[in-house]
């Protein structure tokens, strides 16, 4: 494994090689990407990774925390930074939890960047991924027209501290805040799948009087459509969230899942090379890069996917 200071020539040449348009560099550094679980979710976020790191000739890695909790991803970090990797590309589970070991990092020289969930206290050079806020945001004006302005919502949130999911919850309330929505609740269903989906029945059970189910974090809406339909409500409770699970889309194709807010997340992944290559060769990256989001429907649910991928592979669009 290189050290940083050993890898900047080959970095400023993948760097300049970038720059100029150049299809590959000097293969040297390696970048690791830390989601916060090993959900399906992160797995395009680490296909656009490693497609980019193959343009670039650069070593790619992804370390899942054996757990979705702050000391767990906080100490493979630590790791990261005793094996003097190049660069670290993180979904923060919380912020400030994390600030501490990222301020490790960057003295020891290893850059940070955040994509899909940021630590806007810390010192991570960018953050890649959406504007949680406004997609929240869209996300409760198209749930609102939907519910025709009135009913009862059951919010689901895989954590609480996660900076990226209360950013949705909040754009999500400023949306509903013009309506006659009512929230009847905001439930931690944690980032365990096994626990979302018996805290997302539990839930359902102590709500029958909800109207709609909304989730902030993927595993919800999957919970949210097999618990209704087990409780013999399919159908009768609006289902939306977001995140493209097989299980989300299954649901909008067969009509027990209204909608999905789907993050750019093969594109998180291509731009958080580009961003590591910025940084580990002395340059800054972007602070924040808004990747963007698609509404999926069952309209679009069998064509998003090649439509959002030649963002970045199609000539010039990596760029």
């Amino acid at each position: 494994m290189l050290t940083l200071k050993r890898s900047l020539k080959p970095l400023a040449a993948a760097m300049l090689a970038l720059l100029c348009g150049a299809v590959r560099a000097a293969p040297a550094a390696t970048f690791v990407m830390v989601p916060k679980s090993s959900s399906p979710y992160y797995q395009p976020c680490f296909e656009g990774f490693s497609a980019a790191a193959a343009k670039y000739g650069l070593a790619v890695r992804r370390i899942d925390p054996a757990r979705p909790e702050a000391p767990v991803q906080a100490e493979v970090i630590q790791r990261l930074i005793g094996e003097h990797v190049d660069g670290i590309a993180l979904s923060a589970i919380d912020d400030a939890g994390l600030a501490p070991v990222i301020a490790a990092a960057a003295r020891a020289g290893v850059p940070v960047i955040t994509f899909d969930s940021p630590a806007p206290s810390s010192v991570a050079q960018s953050y890649i991924g959406t504007d949680n806020r406004a997609a929240g945001l869209e996300a409760g004006k198209r749930l609102a027209s939907l519910m025709k302005g009135a009913g009862r919502l059951l919010v689901l949130q895989g954590g609480l501290a996660a900076a990226n999911l209360n950013l949705r919850a909040q754009g999500l309330r400023e949306a509903l805040a013009k309506t006659s929505v009512k929230v009847l609740e905001v439930v931690d269903i944690s980032g365990d799948d096994a626990a979302a989906a018996a805290k997302t029945a539990e839930a359902l059970r102590g709500h029958p009087e909800a109207t709609a189910v909304f989730s902030v974090s993927s595993a919800g809406a999957p919970a949210a459509a097999e618990a209704l339909a087990r409780q013999g409500r399919a159908g009768k409770v609006l289902v939306a969230g977001f995140d493209d699970r097989p299980a989300t889309l299954d649901g909008i194709r067969r009509g027990t899942v209204s909608f999905c807010v789907v993050q750019k997340t093969f594109k998180m992944g291509w731009l958080s090379v580009r961003a590591l290559l910025a940084a580990a060769a002395g340059r800054k990256p972007p602070r924040k890069v808004d990747t963007g989001v698609v509404f999926v429907t069952g309209a679009n649910v069998d064509t998003y996917v090649d439509e959002m991928r030649s963002e970045v592979t199609r000539p010039g669009g990596g760029r």
